[in-house]
């Protein structure tokens, strides 16, 4: 954990929510906004909220736990979905589904099937959820959704199976983006991701875990090592870490994630935008052209890294 840093907003209010409105992308691009911890707003055919946290989070002496404030009410957001991925208080946040459904009746939200009922109890109308399963794809008429399940610390389903964490590789107009949520990193994940195929644009979690956090019950990620080795073996054209700068007590420093990804492959692109700062991301021309780029990696720095968490758990 690096030194808690308070941060401010590039576009918030108004401002913000206007040039979300107005931008428009190309079939070969996309926008994205960052809007802190593993929340991002996606701009293309549609306008895409994931793991929005538009209100307070605190702890419980009633104490903010935010660095930096949220960029609007959730009221004013004008949006197509809403995607959340598991059901921790800083990525599917109840006050802030419950104002924006309530502003936006036609928006369908996309959760793990065990986040249902705590939509419901939003106030989120039954024909507004779509339950998604890992390995089913979704498809709309705007994107196409495939979840994949996650291990948050591990891979768990609630008393009907319905599973409870999951990460989304999105297509929409041609780009595709892959948000991993709340993750540890397994075998199981890396296979999985790779089924998916190449992401343009990888958001992955940097904070990583340790005993001190887990004492104080934050369950932790992958590391940024661990983050830059995967973003390396999925071919991810454009890496953006996510999960280090929004909640006091559970930062990390990006830059070590950086660091990683240059020891890795000093030729892999990555982006380290300010909470509320646009990124157009277009497609690279060689993949316009037509041009093969070769497969993903062979995947052994990835297992290599597996196998090192594997053997420090068990203590051999």
């Amino acid at each position: 954990m690096y030194r808690d840093k308070k941060r401010d907003w590039y576009l918030k209010g108004d401002a913000l929510l206007e040039e979300i409105a107005h931008t428009r992308a190309a079939d070969e691009g996309i926008a994205v906004w960052y809007t802190g911890q593993c929340g991002f707003v996606l701009r293309q055919r549609c306008i895409i909220y994931i793991d929005p946290v538009l209100n307070d989070i605190s702890d419980e002496t009633g104490v903010s736990l935010r660095w930096y404030d949220a960029p609007c009410a959730p009221e004013q957001v004008k949006t197509d979905y809403v995607l959340c991925t598991h059901g921790h208080a800083d990525h599917l946040a109840q006050d802030t589904v419950r104002g924006i459904a309530m502003a936006n009746p036609q928006a369908l939200f996309i959760v793990p099937g065990a986040c249902k009922e705590m939509l419901l109890s939003c106030g989120v109308m039954d024909n507004q959820i779509l339950e998604a399963v890992s390995g089913k794809e979704i498809c709309l008429p705007d994107l196409t959704i495939i979840p994949v399940a996650t291990a948050h610390p591990d891979y768990e389903t609630d008393e009907t199976g319905r599973e409870k964490s999951l990460a989304y590789y999105i297509t929409c107009g041609g780009i595709s983006v892959l948000h991993l949520g709340d993750t540890s990193l397994t075998r199981r994940l890396v296979s999985d991701l790779k089924r998916c195929g190449r992401p343009d644009i990888l958001m992955v979690p940097v904070n990583g875990s340790d005993l001190f956090r887990e004492q104080r019950n934050i369950i932790g990620n992958m590391s940024a090592t661990e983050a830059a080795l995967l973003a390396k073996e999925l071919g991810a054209d454009l890496t953006v870490p996510m999960h280090y700068d929004m909640i006091k007590g559970n930062t990390a420093s990006p830059l070590h994630f950086v660091e990683a990804l240059w020891e890795a492959d000093a030729a892999m692109k990555t982006a380290l935008p300010v909470p509320g700062e646009r990124i157009i991301y277009q497609k690279p021309y060689r993949q316009l052209s037509g041009h093969s780029e070769g497969a993903p990696g062979s995947g052994k720095a990835c297992r290599d890294m597996i196998q090192e968490v594997q053997v420090e758990n068990t203590g051999l």
